[in-house]
């Protein structure tokens, strides 16, 4: 589902970086890298890539700080690994303004979690109708669609919009981790907490997984 999303790996510690190449392309996306210093990514890059994950300390003269620099000119997003917790490096991180940290160790879903919020803050809002008038959301905040005729429900963890929509052209705007699980409604695959072959559990919700769907959701 990210196949167009690449992501560049900068760590010098190398059983590290395998792992998170190995986790970067089971999540879909398309690793770059890794590279284990800084001067050699600058020397080979073409900076065609679409986030990064940084180790602020590495092999050779050049920091994660240094390439952060660079990628903030550019408008591309990355975040930073570190085990390192010294406060005044901490401080210079911040004033780069990363999307995220990643301390070391790390678990998966922590990799998982970080480049999920930077796809999804990037994607367009979702115009859906309020109680005030019209209300952007980002797609990661939706649980879950439900059809009611020509109206949609669309549920969010704190409100349910009542949108005039079909289910269709409301999937046309969604990214790809929402799949159709039954005729009437759409579910966020990032945020389903349980399932079987016929329910899955979205916070406090239980939906039905249709026969038809439930390749869907494989």
């Amino acid at each position: 589902m990210n196949s167009n999303n690449s992501i560049l790996i900068l760590e010098d510690e190398f059983f590290v970086s395998d792992h998170i190449h190995d986790v970067i392309k089971n999540l879909g996306y398309n690793p770059v890298g890794p590279f284990d210093n800084a001067e050699e990514f600058l020397e080979n890059t073409d900076w065609k890539f679409d986030a990064a994950l940084l180790d602020i300390f590495l092999a050779g003269t050049l920091t994660g700080l240094d390439v952060a620099t660079q990628l903030s000119s550019r408008n591309i997003p990355f975040i930073f690994l570190t085990a390192n917790q010294d406060s005044s490096t901490l401080a210079k991180a911040a004033q780069l303004k990363p999307q995220g940290y990643i301390a070391k160790p790390f678990k998966d879903f922590d990799v998982k979690a970080a480049l999920q919020i930077i796809f999804s803050n990037q994607a367009p809002k979702i115009k859906v109708q309020g109680n005030y008038g019209v209300k952007e959301l980002a797609a990661h905040e939706i649980l879950f669609v439900k059809t009611d005729r020509n109206y949609l429900d669309i549920h969010t963890v704190n409100e349910v919009f009542h949108h005039r929509s079909s289910l269709k052209e409301m999937v046309s705007q969604l990214p790809d981790s929402f799949v159709q699980v039954n005729r009437f409604c759409v579910v966020n695959t990032d945020l389903i907490d349980q399932k079987t072959n016929s329910q899955l559990k979205i916070k406090d919700q239980i939906i039905s997984i249709s026969r038809n769907y439930r390749k869907n959701l494989e």
